[in-house]
């Protein structure tokens, strides 16, 4: 079977004989029909047989099979025991690709904008017998299918900083007599992201230009859009003040629950992975 290379995107109809082409990865073709196509720099392994069509862009694949919608946000809340016990890891992460040069430059790129968390929590003691603290973490997790599905963390309960769950008159943009909807944000020293979950109950006051605006002159939609029946003035700054939630998932399908006691369990370790909004 021939395979032809050229510099940008990997597509494959996986035909019979079908030709692969590829484009901006090192692409491994290993030869008939059912030969599995290996790629270098992607993660990424497709017994391609039958008539499976695949197509490749960067280092995304996307298989087209019976592939299931993503599933939605979950409201539940990670449950939080007296158990829980310091340190606590929140650990930022970004997805940069880095070209290095023989002359010792190099070029970045940034694949994402926003940073994934993973946090690392620990549980000392989950009791059993009549509290059952240990059937309420056990559960959630079976509940969730281990990565499955995703759930909120409320992270200030986590970390004893109100500032992980609480945003007070904090800034949402600028108007520019344009723009009606915006994403809500909070800000981490000279940084800003958006929040990832607030429930219209915990969505409290809108302020333009430091007036309080009435409650029939903005619509909040969950998880974290704000949208202004009239645009804001231009240079007007628009704050807001909620309570929001990070919505994650459990980063592996398997837990170690240990029970050192009589109906007293330990968790020493799980992470947890936020999903971007």
């Amino acid at each position: 079977m021939a395979a032809r290379v050229d510099f940008v995107v990997a597509e494959s109809a996986a035909k019979g004989t079908a030709p692969v082409r590829v484009n901006q990865v090192a692409l491994e073709f290993a030869g008939k029909t059912t030969a599995p196509i290996r790629l270098s720099a992607a993660f990424t392994e497709a017994a391609a047989k039958g008539i499976a069509p695949l197509r490749l862009a960067f280092i995304a694949i996307e298989t087209l099979v019976q592939i299931e919608s993503p599933p939605t946000v979950s409201t539940e809340k990670f449950p939080l025991s007296p158990g829980l016990t310091w340190g606590v890891h929140v650990s930022p992460k970004f997805n940069t690709r880095v070209a290095g040069h023989v002359s010792g430059r190099e070029i970045r790129t940034a694949w994402q904008q926003y940073a994934i968390y993973e946090f690392t929590l620990s549980f000392d003691v989950l009791r059993g017998n009549t509290t059952q603290e240990i059937e309420t973490l056990m559960g959630f997790f079976l509940a969730r299918q281990g990565q499955y599905d995703t759930f909120l963390l409320d992270l200030g309960a986590v970390t004893q900083n109100t500032a992980d769950s609480y945003v007070t008159m904090g800034a949402q943009g600028t108007g520019d007599g344009t723009t009606t909807v915006f994403t809500l944000m909070r800000t981490v020293g000279e940084a800003s992201e958006p929040v990832a979950y607030v429930f219209s109950a915990d969505f409290s006051a809108v302020y333009v230009a430091g007036v309080l605006q009435d409650p029939t002159s903005y619509t909040f939609t969950s998880p974290n859009t704000l949208t202004f029946n009239t645009a804001p003035t231009s240079g007007s700054q628009i704050t807001a003040t909620f309570r929001y939630y990070f919505v994650c998932r459990f980063a592996a399908d398997a837990q170690d629950f240990e029970e050192f006691m009589a109906n007293l369990w330990t968790l020493h370790e799980v992470k947890l992975i936020t999903v971007l909004p």
